[in-house]
């Protein structure tokens, strides 16, 4: 019985890392295309998303009335986050943000994963997501702030300011703990068994689309 959960976590990180080696190397090389091929990924990216959160709201078991503001909350959460990278894909120079972005949130991810893998130790919120941990949290942070940084010099330099790359890794892993709440409340472990190792593109993208929130609401703000 003690070997079981070991072979799991093995054939997980597996299919992890497959998807991740067949699948980021597409991405960017479509998203650095540009129109239209950019736009058609994101099209068919914010399909599988929407399906994903139609889903989830169907399986929620909370009250009626929180039910409902998690609907309305949610649904134009991720409006937003999607009309605002659709904004960028459909420039020829916005590939640079949406790139330094995806390497800002693949680097907290992984080393928040490493991290919590190599260290365990305190859990980090154990209601909401029971394998998260501090150690975890805490390397995210470190793994995604470095990356972000030295990725800013090459793709904008003197543009991004070092502690407003910190927010912005903190509001990833905010997002991960966020889209493991609504999970929570719809008693499912992923949004869909789309990408093998990852779940499905709410799971893989529940960073990015917090972070692109958060820059929405700041665009529009100023």
């Amino acid at each position: 019985m003690a070997r079981q959960p070991k072979f799991r976590k093995s054939t997980n990180l597996k299919h992890r890392l497959l998807s991740a080696i067949i699948l980021i190397p597409i991405s960017l090389y479509i998203i650095y295309l540009g129109p239209p091929y950019s736009l058609i990924l994101w099209a068919g990216v914010t399909v599988s998303l929407f399906v994903e959160w139609a889903f989830l709201c169907l399986k929620n078991q909370l009250p009626f009335w929180q039910k409902l503001i998690c609907v309305l909350f949610g649904s134009s959460y991720l409006v937003f986050s999607v009309l605002w990278i659709f904004q960028y894909l459909s420039t020829g120079e916005g590939w640079k943000l949406i790139f330094w972005l995806l390497f800002l949130v693949w680097s907290t991810d992984t080393a928040a994963y490493g991290g919590g893998m190599l260290f365990n130790g305190p859990k980090l919120a154990p209601s909401i997501s029971p394998n998260k941990t501090w150690a975890g949290f805490f390397a995210g942070m470190l793994g995604g702030t470095i990356v972000g940084y030295e990725a800013s010099f090459w793709l904008f330099p003197g543009v991004f300011n070092f502690w407003g790359i910190v927010l912005l890794v903190f509001i990833a892993q905010a997002g991960d703990l966020l889209e493991s709440q609504v999970k929570r409340w719809s008693q499912l472990k992923d949004s869909s068994p789309l990408i093998p190792g990852h779940g499905g593109f709410l799971d893989r993208l529940d960073s990015l689309l917090a972070i692109s929130f958060a820059l929405a609401l700041w665009q529009v703000w100023y």
